[in-house]
């Protein structure tokens, strides 16, 4: 199957040096042991198995310590070179039974020549085979040519039950990462959530606070893309950036719009107060950021580039963020606001119908 697989992956176009981790042309030798025979010899499969791999591969025995260069060297016991070299030599390897009778290997047990895998690969305590390919500058990205291999592979190779593919690699590392990035994004705004809901006493306005995160996606989106960037998990972390500058800037609004309010002044006379007083410090802190980043974003050194993206989601989210919740924070705390009037309004009419109705008549 691995092959099959590799055969196709030959065939995208765009996919070059196509190899797998892996092939069945290791020469082995397979010891196939004689239960009954070794019945005779008082041994089990196991144990001839083992003599046989000792007398091969060796075993540590002792340990002795070296004065002249003060190290300690263990003792590798095992046959010589020239006595193990092919299949005739691994027959003529002695066995000894339980009472002390010394045999041959040969006697004891067949062994057939056969062809192995290279390497015994895992992945999540599976056996699998990896197939590896390359990417030209230019061509298509490696998303899409794995892609195109998947669904070649399901398309044309019969896979048995318990056999499939799946994307390793560099998608799995951007998945992997991706996944992370964005439980923290989420946890990120659940927590500034709580903590606004504690400060203001309210669910409404933090709710247009949160709101508000989603006027920098238009910023984001529209800067990678006007870069030719892509989105990864760099541009996932600027989004955690951006999302805490940018609950700043509606925070600073809002409470300074509840300040006045709860010092008597009408709500639109404070929404018109408020805007001038914090429009100096919410631009301030975003040039200040815009301005920071531009080299990195525009003109990066080598070595930064790899941050490119970052920088521009950030200039991108904080630019259109910025001048949209100037404005759509105020209306959308207006809007609100007489959403919870109507509401509070409609609660006193129902009680207020509530108690005619059961008590009225007593009256």
């Amino acid at each position: 199957m691995g092959e099959q697989a590799r055969k196709l992956a030959e065939q995208i176009p765009g996919l070059s040096q196509v190899t797998t981790s892996w092939a069945q042309t290791l020469p082995q030798l397979h010891l196939i042991v004689d239960r009954a025979r070794a019945q005779e010899l008082g041994l089990t499969v196991a144990e001839v198995a083992d003599q046989a791999y000792y007398a091969l591969k060796g075993g540590l025995t002792n340990e002795f310590y070296r004065l002249d260069n003060k190290r300690q060297f263990t003792i590798l016991l095992r046959y010589r070179g020239d006595e193990r070299r092919d299949r005739r030599d691994v027959e003529q390897v002695k066995i000894v039974g339980k009472k002390g009778e010394v045999v041959p290997l040969g006697s004891v047990a067949r062994i057939e020549e056969r062809r192995g895998p290279t390497l015994i690969e895992h992945d999540n305590f599976r056996r699998v085979v990896s197939v590896l390919g390359y990417y030209r500058k230019g061509g298509p990205p490696s998303m899409e040519l794995s892609m195109d291999l998947v669904m070649a592979a399901h398309e044309k190779i019969a896979f048995p039950p318990g056999y499939g593919i799946e994307l390793r690699g560099d998608m799995t590392q951007m998945e992997e990462s991706f996944n992370r990035l964005l439980r923290g994004l989420y946890l990120a705004v659940i927590f500034m959530f709580l903590l606004l809901v504690a400060q203001f006493r309210s669910l409404i306005e933090p709710f247009n606070m949160v709101f508000s995160l989603s006027l920098m996606l238009t910023g984001i989106l529209g800067g990678l893309l006007l870069a030719r960037q892509t989105f990864s998990t760099v541009s996932i972390l600027a989004v955690v950036i951006v999302t805490g500058m940018m609950m700043t800037v509606a925070v600073l609004l809002i409470d300074l719009i509840l300040r006045l309010r709860a010092e008597g002044m009408p709500r639109d006379e404070a929404i018109l107060a408020a805007a001038p007083i914090r429009l100096r410090p919410i631009l301030m802190t975003s040039l200040i950021s815009i301005v920071v980043l531009i080299p990195v974003a525009f003109f990066p050194r080598t070595g930064i580039d790899a941050y490119a993206p970052l920088a521009t989601v950030v200039i991108g989210g904080l630019t259109m963020g910025t001048l949209l919740a100037l404005f759509v924070v105020p209306v959308i705390h207006t809007y609100t606001d007489d959403l919870a009037r109507l509401a509070r309004a409609a609660l006193s009419r129902v009680r207020d119908l509530y108690a005619t109705s059961h008590f009225g008549g007593e009256r």
